[in-house]
């Protein structure tokens, strides 16, 4: 055989191996960048959420006669005033959408913490008869994947409604 065809022959199968191993060089490192885009993901989401509940929990300390309505079971028919009861309305939706938010991050949670996020909500849920209220009576405006999460036989307020 010619040693100039040899040579070509070579010269394309060198050219296929090198782009092959080209190849898969290239997308390993494209899976090993988006690997990290996905824990750079989650660890930025885990930081929102952390931050709007300590943003939450500054807004309860700085108005602690709003707190027992959502850690003690306070009934919102106990209001001084109007003015406290659109303050505790407008608490309670707030708390209701971080926790809708909460529980539609879960899955990019990392395991460890998920139960964690699961028992604030669960948790909130129960010390809360102004929240159970709430979101008794506006299913509607929450996600299955929060609503999911809720205990089915927490103590419901007398004046709420059951789920539709």
């Amino acid at each position: 055989m010619d040693p100039t065809i040899i040579a070509a022959l070579a010269g394309v199968l060198g050219v296929i191996l090198g782009a092959v191993i080209g190849g898969v060089f290239a997308l390993k490192a494209t899976k090993r960048q988006i690997e990290v885009m996905m824990i750079q993901s989650r660890g930025d989401v885990n930081e929102r959420l952390y931050s709007q509940s300590l943003q939450i929990l500054r807004f309860l300390a700085e108005n602690p006669a709003l707190r027992p309505y959502f850690s003690d079971n306070k009934d919102l028919s106990t209001c001084e005033n109007e003015l406290e009861k659109c303050r505790i309305l407008s608490t309670v939706e707030m708390i209701g959408g971080f926790m809708e938010l909460v529980s539609l991050q879960l899955a990019e949670q990392p395991l460890e913490i998920q139960p964690r996020w699961k028992a604030y909500i669960v948790d909130a849920y129960n010390s809360s008869a102004v929240l159970r209220e709430h979101i008794s009576t506006c299913t509607a405006w929450y996600a299955e994947d929060f609503l999911r999460l809720l205990p089915a036989d927490a103590p419901v307020s007398a004046n709420a409604k059951p789920n539709a």
